[in-house]
C-alpha cells in the first residue's frame, strides 16, 4: 500500500467517525428541536408545511436555509429560550453536510465507481469535484449539455478513436472490461452504409417470414446501457453521413427532443413501443428462436417498450466529400458539432497518446457526462443557480437578439437577421445549460463573476451550434447593403463581446472561433462557403 491510498483510508476514518459523531449527537437527534426548526423552515417554503432540515442534501442551498431561518424572530426566540440548542443543531447539520460532500469525494476517487456491472453508486458526484482535463472537457461539456454529438473533420484525424478514448477512460473494472476483443464493453461501433434509407437498420424489424424481431447492435447495446445505469456507453456512428441522416436517424432525433427531468433521471418517450413486439414469440415448433441473450432482450421489450437510456450517448463521425451526404438543419439543430482537423503530428509519440486506449485506475465516473438538467427554467429554479437568475435571464437574451427579426443589429441573431439561420429557443437553451457546467466547475462564484463563464458558453455555442448552420454564397451571407458579411459582422461582434480578459492562448475558443470566421469567410471569396 502506497502513502497516498494509507493517506486515504486514513481520511476515510476519520471522515467515517465525524459522520458517526454528527448523527448520534443528542442535538441532532432531539425531535423537539427537529420539529422547531422544521416550523421555521416551512415558513420560507410558504408552498410546503411538510417539510424538514433532512429534506435537505445540498451545502449551498442548506447555507442559504441557515442565514434566513437565522433572521426569524420565531427562530430567535425559541433559540433564546433553548439557550442556543436550535442553533446548534442548525450548524450540527451544516456541519455534517460538509463533512459528507468531502466523505464523498475521497470515496469517489479512492474506490471504483461502480462495482462490477451490477453495482451500484449510492453517492452524488458533483462535476466541480471531478478532475477534467482541458481536451477531454472539450468533448465532454457539449455530451453533458445533450448526448448527441459530431466529429467533423477530414479523414484520419482520430475522430472514431476519440469515441473509443471516452469509453476506456470511464469503462470500470469488472465484466464490461472482460467482454474480450480490442474495446470497452461499454463502446460500440456501428458502420453507416450508403444503402441505409429508413431506421430499420438501426432500430430492427418484425419479420413475418421469420416470426422474429430482428435486433440490431443499437437495441442490443442500449439494452446493455438500461442494464449498467451507473456507467457512460457511447455509441459511435462511424462516416454517419454516407447515407442521408434524416431517413435512417428520424426517430431517434424526433425522441431526442423529448427528453424530460424525472426526479434525478433523465426520461424520454419511446423509441420502440412495446406493441412493436406482440407479436414476438421466444419459440416456434422448431425451438428456440433467439439466443439466450437476444432472448432476454426480446422479453424486456415485449414488457417495457425501449426509450433513451439516459446514460447512453451518441457521437457521429462526419466526413465531407463527394461520397457523403450534406446535413440538414435539422440534424445540425439537434447535435453539437465538434471540428477535428489534426493537430500536431510529434503528439503521436508523445507518453500521453500511449495511455490513451488504456483502462483506467480510476475511471470518470457518470456524473462528468450525465446531464442534471433539460430545460432552461430548471436551472434557474435550483436553488444552486437562483442567484444568477436575473443576470442569465437578462444577459443570454441581449447577447443572442430576438428570433422574430426584431434583434438588435448588434447581437447575433440582429446579424444573422436577412438569413435563414437564425437561432431560436433550443439553442438559447442549450446555452443556459452549457453555461450551468461551467458555473459549477467554477465552483458557484458570485453573479458579478460569471461574465467570462457566459462568454466562453457563448463562444462553445457560435461554434458547435450557429457556425455549422452557417452556409450559402455571398448574395446569401451579405450585410450592410453589400459592404459587408455575416461572418465578417460575426467576427467583430465576437472581438467587441466575447474576448477574454486574459487570452494569450492560440487555441482557446475564442481564437479558435476568430479562424474559423476568417476561414469561412476566405471560402466565400470563392462564391460559396460553409462550416466543414
Amino acid at each position: 500500500m502506497n502513502i497516498d491510498t494509507r493517506l486515504r483510508d486514513l481520511q476515510l476514518k476519520l471522515y467515517e467517525s465525524f459522520l458517526t459523531d454528527c448523527t448520534s449527537s443528542n442535538s441532532i437527534n432531539n425531535l423537539t428541536n427537529f420539529k422547531r426548526i422544521n416550523e421555521c423552515i416551512a415558513e420560507i417554503f410558504s408552498d410546503s408545511n411538510d417539510i424538514s432540515i433532512l429534506d435537505f442534501n445540498d451545502t449551498v442551498e442548506f447555507s442559504h436555509i441557515v442565514e434566513t431561518v437565522l433572521e426569524q424572530e420565531k427562530f430567535k426566540e425559541y433559540d433564546a429560550k433553548g439557550k442556543k440548542q436550535y442553533s446548534n443543531t442548525l450548524f450540527w447539520y451544516q456541519r455534517f453536510l460538509n463533512a459528507k460532500k468531502l466523505f464523498s469525494s475521497i470515496v469517489s476517487s479512492s474506490t471504483n465507481n461502480s462495482k462490477g456491472t451490477n453495482g451500484k453508486r449510492n453517492i452524488h458526484i458533483s462535476i466541480k469535484d471531478i478532475e477534467l482535463d482541458s481536451k477531454s472537457q472539450y468533448f465532454i461539456l457539449p455530451l453533458r449539455t445533450k448526448p448527441f454529438l459530431l466529429l467533423a473533420g477530414i479523414s484520419g484525424t482520430g475522430k472514431s478513436q476519440k469515441v473509443q478514448e471516452l469509453a476506456f477512460m470511464t469503462c470500470p473494472d469488472g465484466e464490461l472490461r472482460n467482454e474480450g476483443g480490442t474495446t470497452p464493453g461499454n463502446y460500440c461501433l456501428v458502420e453507416v452504409k450508403p444503402n441505409w434509407h429508413d431506421s430499420t437498420e438501426l432500430l430492427g424489424y418484425y419479420s413475418a417470414l421469420s416470426g422474429k424481431y430482428e435486433l440490431t447492435n443499437f437495441i442490443r447495446f442500449a439494452y446493455k446501457a438500461l442494464q449498467n445505469k451507473d456507467v457512460p456507453f457511447f455509441l459511435c456512428l462511424d462516416e454517419m453521413n454516407l447515407a442521408p441522416v434524416e431517413q435512417y436517424f428520424a426517430e431517434y432525433l424526433s425522441v431526442l427532443e423529448t427528453r424530460k427531468k424525472v426526479g434525478e433521471n433523465i426520461h424520454t418517450q419511446y423509441l420502440l413501443r412495446k406493441d412493436a413486439f406482440s407479436n414476438c414469440e421466444l419459440q416456434d415448433e422448431n425451438g428456440n428462436l433467439y439466443s439466450e441473450k437476444d432472448a432476454e432482450i426480446i422479453t424486456y421489450l415485449k414488457e417495457n417498450g425501449l426509450t433513451l437510456p439516459d446514460n447512453l450517448f451518441v457521437i457521429g463521425t462526419v466526413n465531407m466529400d463527394d461520397t457523403t451526404h450534406q446535413f440538414s438543419r435539422k440534424v445540425i439543430d439537434r447535435a453539437f458539432t465538434i471540428e477535428m482537423n489534426g493537430g500536431k503530428m510529434s503528439e503521436m509519440f508523445s507518453p500521453e497518446s500511449k495511455m490513451l486506449l488504456e483502462y483506467r485506475d480510476e475511471p470518470i465516473p457518470l456524473e462528468a457526462f450525465k446531464a442534471e438538467f433539460v430545460r432552461a427554467y430548471e436551472v434557474l429554479d435550483d436553488a444552486r443557480f437562483a442567484k444568477y437568475k436575473d443576470v442569465i435571464s437578462t444577459r443570454i437574451p441581449e447577447l443572442l437578439g430576438d428570433s422574430d427579426g426584431t434583434a438588435d443589429a448588434d447581437s447575433i441573431n440582429g446579424i444573422l437577421n436577412e438569413t435563414p439561420f437564425r437561432v431560436s429557443y433550443r439553442v438559447q437553451n442549450e446555452l443556459v445549460l452549457y453555461l450551468s457546467t461551467l458555473i459549477e466547475r467554477a465552483n458557484f462564484p458570485e453573479p458579478d463573476q460569471i461574465e467570462g463563464l457566459i462568454g466562453e458558453a457563448t463562444l462553445a455555442i457560435l461554434m458547435e451550434k450557429v457556425l455549422p448552420r452557417v452556409q450559402g454564397e455571398q448574395k446569401q451571407l451579405e450585410t450592410q447593403k453589400g459592404k459587408s458579411n455575416v461572418l465578417k459582422d460575426l467576427k467583430t461582434f465576437v472581438e467587441n463581446h466575447l474576448k477574454p480578459a486574459e487570452d494569450s492562448d492560440a487555441n482557446s475558443l475564442y481564437s479558435q472561433v476568430l479562424r474559423k470566421l476568417k476561414e469561412m469567410d476566405d471560402k466565400l471569396a470563392n462564391y460559396y462557403t460553409n462550416f466543414f
